[in-house]
């Protein structure tokens, strides 16, 4: 498993971080992480999703090039 820790007390836009919540709460598929669990312990939000291995997102997405194509199809899905 993994585990997102979210300080809200840093966040200005909170509501985008429980719109994430939602995303992931709401949707299962193969290249979406799956979300487990949550919990709110005082200012800190914990997520714990499936582990995927291969690091952040933005990692990847700096490191490999993907056609414009591709990009579009993978945000499609």
């Amino acid at each position: 498993v993994a585990i997102k820790q979210v300080s809200l007390q840093k966040q200005p836009q909170k509501e985008l971080i429980i719109n994430e919540l939602l995303v992931l709460r709401q949707n299962k598929h193969p290249n979406i992480v799956d979300y487990l669990d949550s919990y709110l312990v005082g200012n800190k939000l914990w997520i714990i999703m499936e582990y995927m291995d291969g690091g952040p997102l933005s990692s990847v997405i700096r490191e490999v090039h993907i056609a414009e194509g591709e990009m579009a199809a993978i945000c499609r899905e």
